[in-house]
């Protein structure tokens, strides 16, 4: 029996971390902070954290990495298994929590020693993605790019007996960055495992396995009473559900290109497998709940607003993360609107760079954008701009003055900074302009408080359409039919919107057996 503990990141956006417990190891997976208020931190056990055999990180985002210094303050001995790329960008992430702590007046429960002591370990250095390594003894993982962030990974791994796919921060519609499936190396695996198995009795392979989720202070070893426990004690049809799997996986009926021609698996075979799953407990993002647009409705959704704006003569703000998103939307704003002037600031200039560094990461030919491969195309913005580059505040000025209806790209998303606030300065004033938030806003910063009271500091629209780089409604679904789990935890996204996803996954699911879990931080739960 497998058991999670959420230390952070369900029901919830940030501080991602999950705890893995078996008879013998102790894995988590991430381990990140909440960037409200002062900053918030995992609810790590400190008398676990010295028993730790690995931790996994799946990517540098701060709301998945900053915390893992701390783990190292409490004692942790043992190797940090990430990517290059990640262990290069998290030296940023871990300066500008700095940064942030220093902001709001409090301070660091770690030291700068404590980010020096951390031990990388580096998953291409044990071979190329998708591919089952031992970082620990017993423990199989295998890794594949999430198309999120350069450098960004999902997890797979294989401990007793019990397989867990952990995708991290997940998207297949990035226009930049390539995603690798991971449905057909669980099919594999799941090949292998039915194999050795196919001679035991269903009852001894799958009648034993018990469920407890420990809710809202629920003591531990009661059952729970709610649907989770409900839809897995169901187990009256366990064996015809397992010769289910067993046929429909001996003969190659599982793909993972269905009729729709989306990449998805053909629903009536996902029904007859994922009553038992090609894994045992699957924890997906989630970020964007119940939304169910597809990347191109986003940015329809962008391109009207940014045309609207331009046509009344207004200035654009657009605010971005430093490497992400930015360097796409870029990319794409310059083919929708070749016509109009466009500024980037220096920052996101430098990310662009830094992707053009790490072409593995990268498509071939991006998703949304035309014309040759996806490095000539970068490398085209680099040298043949037909864009502003300001560096002071005399050439901003000069910049703002000369241009009119104009797309205006600066580094920090959430507008912290003091040059985002001296931006904002430029355009609150005029109705006609336009501050486009694309992406996670957190609670109490200065983007946040733009959002619920803009007239408080300008007359300037501000509005937030989101830029896919998480998946919602439809991505998960499409998730849980090419690789289905026995169990699936929803993860990062609030309490309330992860119910109400759970509840629509449910009402659709293409099989009685499918449980789905919607759980918050301090839950456990039991596998």
């Amino acid at each position: 029996m497998i058991k999670l503990n959420v230390w952070g990141g369900a029901g919830e956006h940030g501080r991602s971390a999950y705890l893995l417990s078996g008879s013998n190891f102790r894995l988590l997976l991430d381990c990140g902070v909440k960037k409200e208020g002062t900053g918030e931190y995992p609810l790590i056990e400190p008398e676990i954290v010295p028993q730790l055999d690995a931790v996994l990180l799946s990517h540098a985002h701060e709301d998945h990495s900053v915390a893992i210094p701390l783990l190292y303050k409490m004692g942790y001995q043992g190797e940090v298994w990430t990517t290059r790329e990640t262990r290069a960008q998290l030296r940023t992430y871990f300066a500008n929590w700095r940064r942030f702590v220093e902001r709001v007046g409090e301070e660091l429960p770690y030291d700068e020693a404590d980010e020096q002591a951390i031990r990388y370990r580096y998953l291409e250095d044990e071979g190329v993605s998708q591919t089952w390594f031992e970082p620990i003894p017993e423990v199989k993982v295998m890794w594949g790019r999430s198309g999120h962030l350069a450098g960004s990974v999902w997890f797979g791994l294989e401990v007793e007996a019990k397989r867990i796919f952990y995708s991290g921060d997940y998207t297949s519609e990035s226009m930049l960055l390539q995603e690798d499936c991971p449905t057909e190396v669980f099919t594999q695996a799941s090949m292998i495992r039915e194999n050795t198995l196919f001679d035991t009795p269903s009852s001894k392979r799958w009648g034993a396995e018990e469920l407890i989720a420990i809710n809202s202070g629920q003591k531990a070893g009661e059952f729970i009473t709610s649907q989770d426990q409900t839809s897995v004690a169901s187990e009256a049809s366990s064996s015809t559900l397992v010769s289910m799997e067993e046929i429909s996986i001996k003969q190659g009926i599982f793909t993972s290109n269905g009729a729709d021609g989306a990449g998805r698996a053909n629903v009536a075979d996902a029904a007859a497998i994922s009553s038992v799953g090609l894994v045992d407990l699957a924890i997906v993002d989630a970020a964007y709940g119940t939304d169910q647009d597809t990347q191109a409705d986003k940015l329809e959704q962008l391109e009207r607003a940014i045309r609207q704006t331009i046509a009344q003569g207004g200035k654009v703000l657009l605010p971005m993360p430093v490497v992400g998103r930015g360097q796409e939307i870029i990319l794409w704003a310059q083919q929708q609107f070749p016509a109009v002037p466009i500024v980037v600031e220096q920052g996101l200039v430098d990310g662009m760079k830094q992707l053009m560094h790490v072409p593995y990461w990268l498509r071939d030919k991006g998703e949304h954008i035309t014309g040759s491969s996806l490095k000539d195309e970068m490398d085209g913005f680099l040298t043949g701009r037909g864009w502003d580059l300001p560096t002071t505040t005399p050439e901003r000025e000069q910049l703002l003055k000369k241009h009119t209806a104009s797309l205006w790209f600066i580094p920090d998303g959430m507008m912290q900074s003091s040059l985002a606030r001296w931006y904002y300065s430029q355009f609150s004033d005029r109705e006609e302009n336009l501050i486009l938030l694309t992406g996670h806003v957190a609670h109490g910063t200065f983007a946040d408080k733009l959002l619920r009271v803009p007239d408080k500091y300008g007359v300037c629209e501000v509005r937030k359409i989101r830029y896919k780089v998480h998946q919602g409604w439809k991505d998960v679904e499409r998730m849980l039919h090419r690789t289905p789990a026995r169990h699936t935890v929803l993860v990062h996204a609030d309490r309330a919107e992860t119910d109400r996803l759970k509840e629509g996954l449910l009402r659709n699911s293409p099989s009685p057996g499918t449980v789905i879990h919607s759980l918050s931080a301090g839950d456990e739960l039991y596998v």
